[in-house]
């Protein structure tokens, strides 16, 4: 191998990880896309177990096929600022090709049965849709 080579080596090897993790480009979601952003409170008497058990809700919708993309998390813990809401217990996000595939995803038999199987652990659910139009 020649010297130059040699040294260039390492470096391709440490850099690599950087440049081979891009950021997400903005075609990733396109427009007509639908992000739904639902709020969980759970009741306040539950296990610790219960709410653990409570992402199977989550892992239930994920079954269905119109989803593109479904995440959730609990609250970050961001700096408190009086725009910020930490109050909810999870978050569920979910992406959507169009209009069509969230009204299929609504009345879907998966999601209504996870409903009914997990309703009775919230006190509250706040849903916010959003259509991308960039």
């Amino acid at each position: 191998m020649k010297r130059r080579n040699f040294l260039l080596a390492p470096m391709v090897l440490v850099t690599a990880p950087t440049w081979a993790n891009t950021v997400q480009s903005d075609e990733a979601i396109k427009s007509s896309t639908i992000v739904h952003v639902v709020n969980f409170w759970l009741k306040k008497d539950l296990s610790e177990k219960e709410k653990k058990n409570f992402v199977g809700f989550f892992e239930d919708l994920r079954k269905i096929d119109v989803i593109k993309t479904l995440n959730y998390g609990v609250p970050a813990q961001t700096n408190p600022r009086p725009v910020v809401d930490n109050s909810f217990d999870y978050t569920l996000i979910v992406t959507f090709k169009n209009l069509k595939d969230i009204t299929t995803y609504e009345t879907h038999p998966i999601h209504l049965k996870a409903i009914e199987k997990y309703q009775h652990l919230w006190t509250k659910v706040m849903v916010k849709d959003t259509s991308i139009i960039k």
